[in-house]
């Protein structure tokens, strides 16, 4: 798996690649935001800051090759 190094004080947008096709959102967040508690993940999901092509997304969305992600601060 590969991942990107995130910024965390600046909104930041993500292109799924082919190693990542097929994940839940959740597992993908968890992942690429070592450090970060899952309950801060889930509760972003949850409110809707998170995106997965400029529309929202649940957690149990699974995400494909191409797909864009935003991510907040």
């Amino acid at each position: 798996m590969s991942y990107y190094e995130i910024d965390t004080s600046k909104v930041s947008l993500v292109r799924v690649t082919v190693a990542n096709a097929g994940q839940r959102l959740d597992n993908f967040l968890i992942a690429l935001l070592k450090g970060v508690p899952k309950t801060l993940v889930y509760r972003i999901v949850r409110k809707g800051e998170v995106r997965v092509n400029k529309g929202r997304a649940k957690a149990d969305t699974r995400i494909e090759e191409g797909d864009l992600v935003r991510i907040p601060p």
